[in-house]
């Protein structure tokens, strides 16, 4: 039991540092291996919509849509594939008390489409089980001319576990900052990110 409280708190600390942008050298072991393993679920095809979450999956339904651009800021990345995984409506990673300790049960994967856009249908993630940290949705892209990186994590602006640091950088990131806010519509959560390839790969 410590052993895998100790993973899970390294695991942790690695995500909530990629939800802060700051890029590594070397990707945690721990979340390159869940990242490796997640390799496997990835599809041939692939379309700029998916499912993160299948629709009998317990929460409340959520719709993401998001923009890819280049690092200019202002041109649509297209044929960017782009891998998101959240917590489920328990708040676990990795399935029921996240016994499994390996690749993310809920996650899915998308390639833009010619104007940079991707969209998932999944369900609102709950926050971390033990309310150490907000609601958050993880995303990873990986291009041919710019490589595999981190994105931001994005947070919704309506879960008071959003830290104010964590607020104020996605504000200062203006048009790209990764706090989102959250409409419903029909019972459906809907929200949107726009997210700016950096020049080289991290990953």
């Amino acid at each position: 039991m410590q052993l895998r409280t100790t993973i899970s708190l390294s695991l942790l600390t690695v995500l909530g540092l990629l939800g802060t942008r700051q890029s590594f050298s070397q990707a945690d072991p721990f979340w390159l291996r869940s990242w490796n393993e997640a390799q496997q679920t990835r599809p041939a095809q692939m379309s700029s919509e998916s499912r993160i979450a299948s629709s009998t999956e317990p929460g409340v339904p959520l719709v993401i849509e998001g923009q890819v651009v280049v690092p200019d800021g202002r041109t649509p990345a297209k044929d960017v594939v782009v891998h998101a995984y959240h917590r489920d409506s328990d708040g676990f990673d990795f399935g029921k008390d996240d016994r499994a300790m390996t690749t993310w049960r809920l996650q899915g994967w998308v390639k833009t489409d010619d104007q940079g856009r991707f969209k998932f249908r999944t369900i609102r993630p709950a926050p971390d089980h033990m309310g150490r940290d907000g609601s958050h949705i993880h995303f990873t892209l990986e291009s041919s001319e710019f490589g595999r990186q981190w994105a931001p994590t994005v947070y919704f602006a309506d879960d008071p576990l959003v830290k104010d640091e964590r607020r104020q950088q996605s504000a200062a990131a203006g048009e790209f900052g990764w706090v989102r806010e959250v409409k419903t519509i029909g019972g459906i959560q809907h929200t949107s990110v726009t997210i700016k390839l950096k020049n080289e790969a991290d990953f």
